[in-house]
């Protein structure tokens, strides 16, 4: 547990420098603050067959995170990084095929416009000039992993194997981080948005601990 409380101290860390434009001290807190969650998983047990591929997901983002970091140009780097953060992701959270009810239906349904809509606005924003629009095919993917992501997390609500209390972690985990992943992506290819960055690390900080977590917490590791 102690690496939660380390997390914390350096996601806190980051926040102040991200409101202060202090981007050295980012360098070292931002992935700091990833690494304490990677070892509060390893610490917990977390790197066995039920939940390895989360630990996989965490080791991509910790390499997005990096790579966000860098200057502009790497930033297909680090949305890649974060893809196969979310495929991994996906992974964990499907070992078998989730359950088909009306439930599970009407949430799909629900995701699958919330994030068209996301993606609609990204592409009306990024179409507008020839740089960005080239990130089309890339950021639509990227959308589609995340969305998938994000509903695989809210359908373990109906899965019988996780309590109430893990599958909300986890939805809401996923979704904080859905909403920093949109957010990021209208603050640095469309236009800045007000207060952009502390949303974007403070969602992300918040959404990783809790998915990850919630996926402890299911396995009785937690």
């Amino acid at each position: 547990m102690i690496w939660f409380g380390v997390m914390a101290i350096f996601a806190v860390i980051d926040w102040w420098a991200v409101s202060r434009q202090r981007l050295a001290i980012r360098y070292w807190a931002k992935p700091g603050a990833l690494l304490a969650l990677i070892l509060a998983f390893t610490t917990l047990g977390g790197w066995q067959e039920a939940t390895r591929w989360f630990g996989i997901g965490l080791l991509f983002a910790l390499f997005g995170d990096v790579a966000l970091l860098m200057p502009r140009r790497y930033f297909l780097f680090g949305l890649l990084a974060f893809l196969l953060a979310h495929v991994a992701y996906i992974i964990g959270f499907n070992p078998t095929p989730p359950p088909v009810r009306v439930e599970t239906l009407v949430a799909t349904a629900i995701l699958g416009v919330i994030t068209a809509m996301g993606f609609r606005q990204l592409a009306r924003g990024l179409s507008q000039r020839p740089e960005t629009t080239v990130l089309l095919p890339a950021v639509m993917i990227y959308t589609l992993a995340i969305g998938i992501m994000t509903l695989s997390a809210w359908l373990t609500l109906w899965r019988p194997n996780w309590p109430l209390s893990s599958a909300l972690l986890v939805g809401l985990g996923a979704t904080l981080f859905f909403i920093s992943d949109w957010t990021l992506a209208n603050h640095r290819l469309i236009a800045p948005v007000k207060l952009g960055g502390i949303i974007v690390i403070v969602t992300y900080h918040l959404g990783q601990a809790l998915l990850i977590a919630g996926v402890l917490h299911q396995a009785g590791l937690l």
